[in-house]
């Protein structure tokens, strides 16, 4: 049977992609990622024109596969490009290898090609999907560690049978967490915290100017305006906090968490985390301040996603992460030839989090 490669149709074909997704990452059920609201709003409420790209794979009239898009933008060495942030690809059970993946890979970057957009972003966790991705054009230049810092372990032991431990690493814990505020004992040199909800995003004085300064100090890095940070916050059914620095009423620094469950363990999630390089040295206040947010809400875990060379420029270690054996891979494919893929394809240039997938 020919498999059909096509623009995806919302408005006629949503219940169809709902029940693939489903198939596809059964994860998500029961999580207000599987709603019809959920998917509205990342697909169709993006602060752009076109608020999203969308492409099927169809045999006998019946959708075997998607693959999406949406368009972010980003600064590259002082010139702002629009980007295809690829999210959402799936092939059903019963397509699968059948070349499925790769043809709709390479129709639909092909697509985004003709739309004029730069080149296309993924943050793929799974190694098994890295290889399709690779015959469809796209490269792997580098990965993107996992960070974590253990606040408690008795979710994480219970989950895996291992209780009996629970008492040794309290004392870890005790030990570890003294050690490490010893360590972090910097005078805060007039650093004022702020604390905000998501819902405050448009009230925080001096945000815009702080996103644009710290956008011109990287050489590569997602457009991170108050209109994309107010989209990109307002998801159905999730909440963020957003971590503030002033230095002298200035905006010099901040993050953004929130509470997630992983593998059945209670977390908070760093979405991202944005300093001006003048100030990274205090980074270490951010980190209390997430630490106490995670113990008021009885989180075990804080982790996040971060680039080897940003996680030193922060000295994440000083206060109490560690790299877990989770990796993410960058995969990028240039459409625009004039981008140098020198510059494209060196880490040192990017500063990758959360923030720029659709995770978290």
């Amino acid at each position: 049977m020919e498999i059909i490669l096509q623009k995806f149709d919302y408005k006629t074909q949503l219940q169809e992609q709902r029940k693939l997704f489903i198939e596809c990452f059964p994860e998500n059920i029961g999580t207000p990622v599987e709603t019809v609201g959920h998917y509205n709003w990342k697909f169709h409420t993006f602060p752009d024109s076109p608020t999203s790209y969308e492409y099927i794979a169809k045999e006998d009239n019946s959708m075997i596969g998607y693959y999406a898009a949406i368009p972010y933008s980003y600064n590259i060495f002082g010139t702002k490009s629009k980007v295809a942030m690829v999210c959402d690809v799936m092939t059903g059970f019963q397509a699968r290898g059948k070349g499925v993946f790769t043809k709709l890979g390479v129709y639909s970057t092909e697509q985004y090609s003709k739309e004029g957009l730069a080149f296309s972003t993924g943050f793929p966790i799974r190694s098994q999907v890295i290889p399709g991705h690779l015959k469809a054009g796209w490269e792997s230049p580098f990965t993107i560690p996992m960070y974590g810092k253990f606040l408690g372990f008795d979710s994480f032991l219970k989950t895996r049978n291992k209780q009996y431990l629970i008492p040794l690493a309290k004392i870890f814990i005790f030990f570890y967490k003294n050690l490490i505020n010893l360590i972090n004992t910097k005078d805060s040199n007039n650093i004022i915290v702020e604390t905000y909800s998501s819902s405050q995003i448009q009230s925080i004085k001096g945000l815009d100017i702080f996103l644009e300064k710290w956008q011109q100090q990287n050489n590569i890095s997602l457009v991170k305006n108050i209109q994309f940070i107010t989209w990109r916050l307002s998801a159905p059914e999730k909440a963020y906090k957003i971590i503030l620095l002033r230095s002298e009423e200035n905006v010099v620094g901040y993050a953004v968490i929130r509470e997630v469950l992983k593998e059945n363990v209670p977390c908070v999630g760093v979405l991202d985390i944005s300093i001006l390089d003048a100030y990274n040295e205090y980074a270490t206040i951010i980190f209390k301040n997430i630490d106490i947010y995670a113990q008021k809400s009885k989180a075990e875990l804080i982790l996040f996603m971060v680039m080897s060379h940003q996680a030193k420029k922060i000295s994440l270690y000083k206060s109490g992460y560690i790299k877990t054996p989770y990796i993410f891979s960058f995969i990028i494919k240039i459409f625009d030839q004039k981008l140098s893929r020198t510059e494209m394809f060196d880490e040192n240039n990017w500063n990758l989090m959360w923030i720029d997938s659709d995770d978290l």
